[in-house]
This record gives C-alpha cells, sequence and structure tokens, in this order.
C-alpha cells in the first residue's frame, strides 16, 4: 500500500495537485525506478506479505551463496530493519538498494563491465550465455566455499533464458540497479 503502520504516506506520495519525487539517501527516484525496486523488493518477498522476513533473507543468501549463519542473516536484517520490527519493508529495501552505502560495491558500469568480459563475443551486445555465466560464477565465486556448481545453475535458471539460452543481461542489471 505504501503506508507505513502510523498510516503516514512516505515523503513521495501525492500532495494535493503537486507530486515530490522519492528521494532516497540524496538520490532522486523515478516512478521507473521505484517500479524496478518493486519488482526486485516482490521477488523476494516470496509469502506476498509486504515485508521481507528472515526466512526470506536467509533464503536468498543462500541462494547467492553466501554461507551465513543464522545469527549473521539476524544481523544483516537488524541493520536494515530502521523500525525493529523484525522484518525489511519496501521502504527499508529502496534504502539499501537505492542510496545505501556505496564503499567497496560495485556499480551499474562495473557489473556491466563484468557481464561483458564473460560474454560470448560472437553474441550480440547485451547477452550472456547461461552455461558462460555460470562458468563464471563457479570460477570467481569459488573463494571461501562460494558457490559449488549446482547453486549456480539454481541461481542463473532463475534469470530466464531466451529460446537459444542466452541472458539480456542488459535488462537484468537494469532492473536490479536502475540507478547509475
Amino acid at each position: 500500500t505504501g503506508r507505513d503502520p502510523s498510516g503516514s504516506a512516505p515523503p513521495w506520495h501525492d500532495r494535493g495537485t503537486r507530486r515530490t519525487m522519492p528521494v532516497v539517501s540524496g538520490i532522486e527516484l523515478s516512478d521507473a525506478d521505484l517500479a524496478a525496486f518493486r519488482e526486485v523488493f516482490d521477488l523476494v518477498d516470496k509469502d506476498k506479505s509486504g515485508a521481507i522476513e528472515m526466512e526470506e533473507v536467509e533464503e536468498l543468501t543462500k541462494l547467492l551463496g553466501l554461507d551465513l549463519t543464522r545469527d549473521e542473516v539476524e544481523l544483516l536484517v537488524r541493520e536494515i530493519d530502521k523500525d525493529g520490527n523484525g522484518e525489511v519493508d519496501f521502504e527499508e529495501f529502496l534504502l539499501v538498494m537505492a542510496g545505501g552505502e556505496r564503499k567497496g560495491r560495485c556499480g551499474k558500469k562495473d557489473m556491466l563491465r563484468s557481464f561483458r568480459t564473460f560474454a560470448d563475443k560472437s553474441l550480440p551486445h547485451g547477452l550472456i550465455s547461461t552455461r558462460a555465466l555460470t562458468d563464471a560464477l563457479v570460477k570467481y565465486c569459488a573463494e571461501d566455499g562460494g558457490l559449488t556448481p549446482a547453486r549456480a545453475k539454481t541461481l542463473v535458471d532463475q534469470l530466464k533464458a531466451d529460446e537459444n539460452g542466452n541472458i539480456d543481461y542488459l535488462d537484468k542489471v537494469n532492473a536490479l540497479m536502475p540507478i547509475g
């Protein structure tokens, strides 16, 4: 619904006839940005409760090949959960995804460059084969017990390849990182 438990609307909702753009940590978000972040949020919010619970965060970290203990997942949620209710609502999710701490994180350009590095040069720009992506994930995420081939395949399979077994990485990166 876009409302917090107190019933007040977030700062980007309509106020009379004047509509303001949301600003998250100094970054102004368009309707398209919000829609993209909502799509990602809804994918993680498997039970469609409107919040991401501890179990959903735990499932996501396992899918990404992160072997976090239950305590580490709880700490992660506590760091994101600004209102202290034990779950991550959409506004808290936005703070992390759109405007969170940027040190040590790769940006959109870095992400696109990485995909181009591993993509088969014979494919059209913006496409990567599921095989090439799976191989890259296994090879470069193998440190410290990272992704196994089975986990990498599970992760890549969720990206929905086309009929030729290729993934439009431009579309995926733009959906996950609409800014920058």
